[in-house]
């Protein structure tokens, strides 16, 4: 493979500086550096093509047929050189990149054109490059947009604006897809939280759903493989989970909302279900309330719960006798609302025993189990919510881009590195460069070595 050399040369004043003001130096010459190195490589790469294709200048050789085609008459051969235009990335990762856009000229129907410029990736009057884009919307799917760019201008020395950060987000966001196909025979986690977005005052519905591929260890503690299959704000759960209808997964985990109930009785009907063990112990207390007694009087029945859930000594058979046993006090006691509630769980609160699927261990009984509880996809939620929060008003079809870019930032990087066109380091070979550094003092010191 062909190599480009780039020779530079740096000259520094042989003064005494503490780290600190080494750093500092150096810092502001690799902003230089790497811009000057970035000109040098695209100019020479263009010079190299235009030599191997056109011969080298001034001489007059047999063309080879051009990789390039002529925009008006689509000759492929023909073609001379017709110097250059000046093209300027105003924003990347390395600073502001000037470089000369070379031209040619088709000898056929006598149009100029630049070859070069999709070779590079460039797109008509595009001043950032697509891997600036993506470090701001990365960084802007974490904090606000004017927060975003603050970060970016401090760190990469490269002003943008929140209204260029929002329009990247917009943007790229519309063509995120989330793999519905990913929940098939794998563990489904729904969830829903409310997002200020839209035009009710209290904000609107937001559904998420995730699937678990797997569980495993790392540095001793367990990490969960997720990917989400589907997203929806201000949607209805038929909407959201359309995707998911043609689906088969191998479990679907809930925590009880009715919306959710509804939709998951009509479209997995046949689906093993569980619902969250967590949210039944801490949501009983406001059906108890309900039923008017107060919290110290709830926190009796709540533990009694809990003791039947978490016993590592009860049995599944005791389990469900107990569970049976103490809503049959309950309904004793005239606790209509509480009885409703634990009715409509008993039958699918232990689906992970009954139908194990060796993701979780039980080390006490030395049984495998499935998951019992929500807390994957609650995780994600109080993201999305620490996200979301921002004290400002959201619209539906902006915080749904925003939210899918940072699911596949950080459960999809594959499609997240397609959607910006990333190079993946380490997989590369062109990315592979070599650096050679000799160091020389001018004039040569005095040294007396008698």
């Amino acid at each position: 493979m062909p190599k480009v050399e780039i020779h530079l040369s740096v000259t520094v004043a042989l003064d005494w500086l503490d780290v600190n003001r080494a750093i500092a130096l150096f810092q502001e010459m690799q902003a230089q550096v790497g811009c000057a190195l970035a000109t040098s490589y695209l100019e020479a790469i263009q010079d190299a093509t235009l030599d191997e294709v056109l011969g080298p200048k001034w001489e007059d050789v047999p063309q080879s047929e051009a990789p390039w085609t002529c925009p008006q008459c689509e000759s492929t051969a023909g073609f001379k050189r017709r110097g250059s235009r000046r093209r300027k990335l105003r924003k990347s990762s390395l600073g502001p990149i000037p470089f000369e856009l070379r031209q040619v000229t088709c000898r056929r129907c006598h149009s100029t054109f630049a070859p070069f410029a999709g070779w590079l990736g460039l797109e008509p009057y595009q001043v950032s490059s697509s891997e600036f884009q993506a470090k701001v919307v990365e960084t802007a799917c974490q904090v606000s947009y004017g927060r975003s760019v603050a970060m970016v201008d401090d760190l990469a020395r490269v002003q943008v604006s929140a209204t260029a950060a929002h329009r990247w987000v917009q943007e790229r966001g519309k063509s995120v897809k989330l793999d519905a196909g990913r929940a098939d025979g794998r563990p489904l986690l729904l969830d829903a939280t409310r997002v200020h977005a839209g035009t009710n005052p209290r904000g609107c519905n937001l559904n998420l759903g995730i699937s678990l591929a797997g569980r495993r260890w790392v540095g001793g503690r367990a990490q969960m493989e997720i990917h989400p299959v589907c997203l929806g704000v201000d949607e209805t759960w038929s909407e959201t989970g359309e995707a998911l209808a043609a689906c088969s997964p191998g479990r679907v985990v809930y925590d009880g909302d009715p919306d959710v109930v509804q939709w998951i009785e009509k479209t997995f009907r046949e689906v093993p279900q569980q619902r969250c063990s967590w949210h039944l112990v801490h949501e009983l207390g406001r059906h108890l309330w309900e039923d008017g007694l107060k919290q110290a009087q709830a926190r009796t029945w709540v533990n009694q719960v809990r003791q039947i859930l978490y016993q590592p000594e009860y049995s599944l058979s005791q389990r469900r006798a107990a569970l049976h046993a103490l809503i049959q006090q309950v309904r004793d006691r005239g606790f209509t609302h509480a009885v409703h509630y634990l009715e409509g769980a008993e039958s699918h609160l232990f689906a992970y025993r009954e139908q194990p699927d060796g993701m979780f261990f039980d080390q006490q009984r030395q049984e495998p189990l499935a998951i019992s509880s929500t807390s994957p996809v609650e995780r994600q939620m109080r993201e999305i919510n620490r996200r979301t929060d921002v004290g400002a008003r959201w619209q539906p079809a902006g915080v749904t881009n925003l939210l899918r870019l940072d699911l596949i930032r950080r459960f999809d990087m594959q499609q997240w590195d397609l959607l910006w066109d990333l190079p993946r380091s380490g997989h590369d070979e062109s990315l592979t460069a070599n650096l050679q550094v000799s160091v020389s003092v001018r004039p040569s010191p005095n040294v007396n070595t008698s």
